[in-house]
């Protein structure tokens, strides 16, 4: 596995260990006990974690992997939200790889389905662009739980809601999700690039059906 420069003070997380993730949350979802149509991201994610730990370790991957973690404002100390999935590696608390966590394609009592895409986009990806999250870092997350298992429609309100909101989501020129350049071959994992202020954010999009 050669992952680059392992810096414990770097300002930036380490990009070689992305894929390692990316890959990993692929992999072990696949043999991850399925939940139920009717759980929600954040008991479905206190149980994946578990198995991400112990994959990780099998792999001897350097990073710790913790559940809803405060994040909060290192000027003024307020909480400004949890993190749902975060991945650190070195000793610098505001230096981090993080996923934010959410159901897509739910099923509702009237068994219609519901999208949820667009809070995937407003509730999600956006605390990326305000630096709600992942503040000066260059690389973010989303995982979205595909409660149908339709991956494909998911895919396809996803990528509408992002195209629609191109300007807010600083996306230049207007396009929607993109393969991963990271690992290009996996059709669950995509990206969206945005140019903040200070700085460009790869928000890395990983899709796991529910079978």
């Amino acid at each position: 596995m050669i992952i680059g420069n392992l810096d414990p003070w770097a300002d930036t997380f380490p990009r070689g260990l992305i894929p390692e993730i990316l890959e990993m949350v692929v992999s072990e979802w696949a043999s991850f006990p399925q939940p139920n149509s009717n759980d929600h991201e954040v008991p479905i994610t206190r149980r994946f974690r578990l198995v991400l730990i112990q994959s990780k370790n099998i792999k001897k991957l350097p990073v710790r992997i913790d559940r809803e973690i405060p994040e909060d404002n290192f000027e003024t100390g307020e909480e400004v939200g949890r993190i749902d999935l975060r991945f650190t590696h070195g000793y610098r608390e505001d230096v981090y790889f993080t996923f934010e966590c959410k159901r897509l394609n739910i099923i509702r009592k009237d068994n219609q389905r519901e999208s949820l895409a667009t809070q995937y986009v407003e509730e999600g990806m956006m605390r990326f662009i305000t630096s709600q999250y992942a503040s000066g870092l260059l690389d973010g997350g989303m995982i979205g739980y595909i409660m149908n298992g339709d991956i494909k429609t998911a895919l396809q309100a996803v990528n509408r809601g992002v195209e629609s909101r191109c300007q807010k989501l600083r996306i230049n020129p207007p396009s929607g999700l993109c393969t991963s350049s990271l690992i290009p071959t996996n059709t669950q994992v995509k990206e969206t690039l945005h140019n903040l202020e200070s700085r460009k954010l790869t928000i890395h999009h990983v899709f796991l059906p529910v079978q």
